[in-house]
């Protein structure tokens, strides 16, 4: 069982729209249930940094982050399961680890796989951006716009 395709850490202005990619394949012929999860994490949890980390049943608390919340969750009867997390118009509080969290109930035990990736959020005109950031001082600074037309 393995990932077939997992979020990349991505860093994006303010506004911009992002989709991080998640998909699993479960090994073997039989008809399995698949459940896919994305959770945002304020914090990265150190121990799951950037490896894909299996926990064993009865270790699941101590994954469990306080600033955790889960953002959606799919299901389906099958081998493959794939679920993308679009977020639009991300603001600087969006910044943070996105975590993809897929549950195997295919064996007797249930396994669970996570793959996760850190989003940044620059402002909108941050550096390196710095004609956008000198264009608006400049239209701040200056004088407002002139009316053209017959004078009343």
């Amino acid at each position: 069982a393995t990932f077939t395709e997992v979020p990349k850490d991505v860093t994006v202005r303010e506004g911009d729209d992002i989709e991080m990619p998640c998909a699993f394949r479960a090994s073997g012929s039989t008809s399995y249930s698949l459940e896919i999860q994305w959770w945002y994490l304020k914090e990265p949890a150190r121990e799951l940094a950037h490896e894909l980390a299996i926990s064993v049943p009865g270790s699941r608390s101590k994954v469990a982050n306080k600033d955790a919340t889960k953002i959606s969750t799919v299901r389906v009867q099958g081998n493959d399961i794939s679920h993308r997390l679009r977020l639009s118009g991300v603001r600087r509080q969006d910044e943070g680890v996105y975590q993809c969290r897929v549950s195997d109930y295919s064996d007797d035990e249930t396994q669970e796989h996570k793959a996760q990736a850190l989003l940044r959020v620059l402002s909108r005109f941050a550096p390196p951006d710095v004609q956008a950031a000198e264009a608006v001082s400049h239209i701040q600074s200056g004088a407002a716009p002139r009316r053209h037309g017959p004078a009343a």
